[in-house]
């Protein structure tokens, strides 16, 4: 029994002459991922746009100190969430114009005849 399972899978797998007769020539394009390019991004903007807040750290006089609805937009919390979301989106549109710097760069050469 065993002879004929191993016949079987010696008959199932190409030779190697049969493989290079078949096989045709392709080209592998290698994109990047553009979403993730453009959530690491974000991601680093939003950090780097907190840092920024941090070390500037805009004093009282600078910010209003007045008593809003939600507490931590208040003053320094709305300089802090202003930072961090104009990092993420300016961190976005680094990250997708690195992404399609990356795309071009992917592409093969384009020869004009």
């Amino acid at each position: 029994m065993p002879d004929e399972v191993a016949a079987t899978d010696e008959a199932r797998i190409p030779s190697e002459d049969e493989l290079e007769r078949t096989a045709t020539p392709a080209t592998v394009r290698r994109a990047p991922k553009f979403s993730a390019f453009m959530i690491v991004g974000a991601l680093v903007g939003m950090v780097l746009g907190l840092l920024f807040v941090a070390i500037v750290q805009p004093g009282p006089d600078e910010v209003g100190g007045g008593a809003g609805l939600i507490g931590f937009l208040d003053g320094e919390g709305s300089v802090r969430l202003l930072g961090i979301v104009t990092g993420g989106v300016v961190g976005t549109f680094v990250g997708g114009a690195l992404a399609v710097r990356a795309d071009r760069r992917s592409r093969p050469p384009r020869l004009d005849r």
